[in-house]
C-alpha cells in the first residue's frame, strides 16, 4: 500500500504543521493507493490517523465547515478524542482520499504519532506515516 499525508490551510494551501499558530482551523488529506503488487483486492484495511494532543478533530457531522471536502467511500468511520480510525476496501490499482479537519488547539509543544494503514488481518501489507515533533505557537 502506498500512503501520503499532507496538511492544508482551509484554502486548500500546503502548511508546515511544525509550527502553527495558534486557533488555526486546517485539514489533513490522506492518500491511500493500492499498487496490485500484493493482491488484486485488499479487504478490511484500516486506517489509523493518530493526532498530536495539541490538536483537536472539528466534528463535521455537526458542523458545515469543510462541506467541500469529499472522502472517499469507506465501511466505517470512528472518531476519537485523539484519532480517526477509517475503515474499507481497497481494489487493485484503486485509489481512496481522505480528509478530517482540526484545529491547533493549545498552545505548546507535542508529538505527532505514527499513523498506519493496512489490513486488519494480513500483516504482509501495511503503510505508515508520521512522527515527530510539532508545535502550537502563539499567533
Amino acid at each position: 500500500i502506498d500512503m501520503n499525508i499532507s496538511y492544508f490551510d482551509m484554502n486548500g494551501e500546503p502548511i508546515d504543521i511544525r509550527n502553527l499558530p495558534h486557533g488555526l482551523d486546517f485539514y489533513v488529506k490522506v492518500k491511500i493507493h493500492n499498487p496490485g503488487i500484493y493482491s488484486s483486492r485488499l479487504e478490511n484495511v484500516a486506517l489509523s490517523l493518530l493526532f498530536p494532543s495539541g490538536w483537536e478533530i472539528i466534528n463535521t457531522r455537526m458542523l458545515d465547515l469543510g462541506s467541500e471536502l469529499r472522502s472517499s467511500s469507506s465501511d466505517y468511520i470512528d472518531f476519537r478524542d485523539d484519532r480517526v480510525d477509517i475503515f474499507f476496501i481497497l481494489r487493485s490499482g484503486g485509489t481512496k482520499y481522505f480528509y478530517v479537519l482540526l484545529n491547533a488547539a493549545y498552545q505548546g509543544t507535542y508529538f505527532l504519532p505514527v499513523s498506519r494503514c493496512g489490513p486488519m488481518y494480513d500483516n504482509e501489507v501495511s503503510a505508515s506515516e508520521g512522527g515527530g515533533q510539532v508545535r502550537v505557537v502563539k499567533k
